[in-house]
């Protein structure tokens, strides 16, 4: 794609296959005296940087008709340089598919050839032959690397062949972060998988791929369609707050997102969350700063005091009581408060008393509490176990097993 990439030949390994000119006799050594004349003199022109000139002389020489092997190999080379040199793509690819097609091209050389071939074919917009030629390329060095495999993916997704896109970029990501490759290929790759699996209608691989983004570069664009996917989905207020705690963790949330996120929340009776959402929605313009809500802001501020000057009291109930439901929504209280060390405390007597409603939503509060004191392999533990409670909130639990992990 880089034109310093396309570079084959050089002058010194073209006149190691040019005869020299004492022997450049009728098929000397299979060369013809005229040919030869018109090989040097393209070189030398090359050589001095005419490479219109070359490029004139190489096309004369091949006029001639008749090339034996020695003939056609010097003057192929010499033009894949000539015009690889000036930039004449056209003439680059259709010289490169000629050596090819003699048969004579083996080995390092051929995967040289193709990896350039399949690469300026992708530079002029070839897709077609571009992905051709990347297949061609893969068969030849016997196995892909992740740029074969990067170029292969986005040929194959230019052309609309999305199913096999999709089947090649879902090798492409790992083999490009076992390669190293840069945190910008590895977006480019899942962005492009992303949209075939789009195009295929494969929305659980699309929430997978999402997923997958927001590990590697999170983004609000990225995260919009992550909240999309899930409310298509119909997640529950569970579900929702703690894929909305994870956007605000991450700083990705849109504008819309503030107002789902307070809505959420009070539903949840965490009314601290709601005033944090409210508060920077409003700044942000994604709440209006009207009478209605800022009626809201001050009900939940309200919330927010009568939590905290009952605290001691609903501690004291929650422990006496012998099930777990007390401690469960003390839990929530204190999370909602800030007090995460004794949100966590709280979560795990729920766990420890039992009888809860939804002991998967426990277990994300225990995990995203764990994740506030930075205690990230514990934390691992309780997503993983709130996946296993509930398969409903399976991928949002994940998505935070992994965000631990990373």
């Amino acid at each position: 794609m880089l034109a310093s990439a396309l570079a084959l030949a050089t002058g010194a390994i073209v006149t190691a296959l040019l005869p020299a000119p004492a022997v450049a006799q009728e098929r000397q050594n299979g060369w013809r005296k005229e040919t030869a004349e018109k090989a040097q003199a393209a070189q030398a022109a090359g050589q001095k940087g005419d490479f219109k000139e070359a490029i004139r002389l190489i096309k004369e020489a091949k006029a001639m008709g008749s090339l034996s092997p020695q003939e056609e190999q010097t003057l192929n080379e010499l033009l894949i340089w000539a015009a690889s040199s000036a930039r004449d793509y056209q003439l680059l690819e259709k010289t490169i598919e000629e050596r090819i097609a003699t048969g004579r091209v083996k080995g390092a050389d051929l995967v040289k050839k193709l990896d350039v071939l399949s690469k300026t074919y992708f530079t002029t917009r070839d897709y077609a032959k571009a992905a051709d030629a990347a297949e061609r390329l893969i068969q030849a060095r016997g196995s892909a690397t992740a740029d074969d495999l990067v170029l292969l993916g986005q040929s194959q997704f230019l052309v609309k062949n999305y199913a096999g896109a999709a089947k090649t970029l879902e090798m492409a990501y790992p083999a490009a972060r076992r390669a190293g490759k840069p945190v910008k290929t590895q977006v480019q790759i899942l962005e492009t998988l992303n949209a075939a699996h789009y195009e295929l209608g494969n929305e659980r691989k699309r929430v997978e791929t999402l997923h997958q983004l927001m590990l590697v570069q999170p983004k609000t664009s990225v995260f919009e369609q992550l909240v999309s996917q899930y409310q298509k989905e119909q997640l529950d207020s569970v579900g929702m707050i703690n894929l909305f705690r994870l956007g605000a963790e991450e700083n990705v949330l849109a504008k819309d997102h503030y107002g789902k996120y307070a809505d959420a929340a009070l539903d949840l009776l965490s009314p601290g969350e709601a005033v944090a959402m409210i508060e920077k929605g409003m700044a942000a313009g994604g709440i209006k700063n009207d009478d209605r809500n800022s009626r809201l802001l001050a009900d939940s501020k309200k919330q927010v005091e009568s939590l905290r000057a009952n605290l001691s009291q609903q501690e004291a109930e929650a422990r006496a009581i012998p099930t777990g439901e007390s401690e469960a929504k003390l839990a929530t209280t204190l999370y909602t408060l800030g007090e995460y060390q004794k949100a966590v405390d709280a979560a795990k007597r729920a766990l420890d008393k039992g009888k809860l409603s939804r002991p998967d939503s426990v277990q994300m509060l225990l995990g995203v509490s764990l994740m506030k004191i930075k205690k990230k392999q514990e934390a691992r533990t309780a997503f993983q176990a709130a996946a296993k409670s509930n398969p409903k909130i399976e991928g949002v639990a994940d998505l935070w097993d992994d965000y631990a992990a990373s």
